[in-house]
């Protein structure tokens, strides 16, 4: 019986990250620098290439 509660609130914190939204952003670094510290969030840079 004390798995209920426990579950519950797991289910609900789960469902809470679900809600949110990547944003994707182009242009330059410098200007998703100054946006996230406006919004006082967090910046996550994401590299990719293609080729061999």
């Amino acid at each position: 019986m004390k798995r209920i509660p426990f579950v519950l609130a797991v289910l609900i914190i789960l469902a809470g990250f679900a809600q949110a939204q990547a944003v994707w952003l182009t242009g330059s670094v410098d200007d998703a620098l100054a946006k996230a510290k406006a919004s006082n969030k967090l910046l996550l840079l994401d590299f990719f290439t293609s080729g061999g």
